[in-house]
């Protein structure tokens, strides 16, 4: 049986969370080091760096808000 991931919950965080995590492939480009094939990580890295650039552009945006994740009290 399959699972299938259609989509990324990013409720409850916020865009310092995005930029953190910017940081870190910021690091990762000044340090050098990858894993894998080189030509197939760096691509991986370059389409989530532009995914997180969008995040953090759209969040800086007047208005832009990400709704808070629901908590499930048991």
């Amino acid at each position: 049986m399959s699972t299938v991931i259609d989509s990324v919950d990013i409720k409850g965080l916020r865009k310092v969370h995005f930029e953190q995590m910017l940081a870190y492939l910021e690091n990762r480009e000044r340090e050098g080091w990858y894993y894998g094939q080189r030509k197939h990580f760096e691509v991986r890295h370059y389409q989530i760096k532009l995914w997180l650039q969008m995040i953090i552009e759209t969040l800086g945006s007047e208005g832009a808000i990400i709704p808070k994740r629901k908590v499930i009290r048991t």
